[in-house]
């Protein structure tokens, strides 16, 4: 553990009480921050209160959790739901903002964090991105499948580095100045291995070994780094292609988030991470043919599961 020392006065809210926000509950509380969950509903709420802790493997946290219209005031906003859900769930409880709210965006895709900082642009606005793998056991038990690194960046100021300071404590947390950057590299490694991962519903490694999947899989990273460079966005120092295939070597035995979601029939992400790229393709007039059939292809398969 860090032994940087730690302003046991820091309240942090999270909203998003999936793998990624428990996770992070458990962090902030080993380190000694006060956590409260922000859930959606009553039912929620009731069944985290009858027993007030989370579970991270083997451990148990304790943890606040309340309404969004709780009348507390937010200092510290970590918010960890779904992409599509970003926007609606900070309408929530920006109510209950102080002038000095801080809120880290910490979640798959591109869009939330620019449509965000358009509308706010008087807030503190940071994002991130982890390798962290985890996934629940149960509403409030996370298994952590694998440590991985984090980095943070604000939006709102590219040079600032307050909310760093504060979390430095973390374990594997690095600041990043410009955070778009590293949040266009693990986007272009999602375009690659997620929506191929849902469409063929296997792991993580499997793509690699269907040579039909593969190769959709290589145009769409040749899409990518064209958009990419478009934009003036570094990628990686290898081709893309390289950096995918050693992430999906590396966490062959995994089920994607994408794939996830088809199968047990809920919204993908897919209009974050594919959609998002195809737009900004747009804009710079690059045609990508491969993208958008990923595209076409997932929402086809979540029209059907949504009947």
């Amino acid at each position: 553990m860090s032994t940087e020392k730690v302003d046991t006065k820091m309240h942090w809210h999270i909203l998003g009480a999936g793998s990624i926000g428990l996770l992070w509950a458990a962090k902030l509380s080993l380190v000694g921050y006060r956590v409260t969950l922000i859930l959606r509903n009553q039912d929620k709420l009731e069944q985290l209160l009858r027993e007030p802790t989370i579970r991270r493997g083997g451990e148990h946290f304790p943890v606040n959790a309340e309404l969004p219209g709780s009348a507390s005031i937010i200092s510290n906003l970590l918010i960890t739901t779904k992409a599509y859900d970003v926007e609606s769930a900070f309408e929530s409880v920006k109510i209950r903002f102080s002038p000095n709210t801080k809120v880290l965006l910490l979640h798959n895709g591109l869009g939330p964090q620019q449509r965000l900082l358009e509308l706010h642009p008087e807030l503190e606005l940071w994002a991130g991105s982890t390798t962290d793998g985890a996934y629940r056991m149960s509403d409030f038990h996370v298994v952590q499948a694998g440590e991985g690194e984090i980095w943070i960046g604000s939006l709102s100021c590219s040079q600032q580095d307050s909310l760093y300071q504060y979390l430095k404590c973390l374990p594997a947390l690095h600041h990043q100045p410009l955070i778009i950057p590293r949040l266009w590299q693990k986007l272009a490694i999602n375009c690659a291995i997620n929506p191929l991962t849902a469409i063929y519903n296997c792991k993580n490694g499997e793509v690699l070994s269907n040579s039909e999947c593969f190769r959709q899989m290589r145009l769409v990273c040749e899409e990518v780094e064209q958009v990419a460079m478009a934009q003036k966005i570094p990628l990686f120092e290898t081709p893309l292609i390289n950096k995918v295939i050693e992430v999906a070597t590396v966490t062959a035995t995994n089920y994607s988030s994408m794939q996830q979601d088809v199968v047990h029939q809920r919204q993908t992400e897919i209009e974050f991470i594919n959609g998002f790229l195809c737009e900004q393709a747009r804009q710079q007039g690059i045609a990508t043919p491969a993208n958008d059939a990923m595209l076409d292809q997932i929402r086809q398969v979540s029209l059907i599961s949504d009947q």
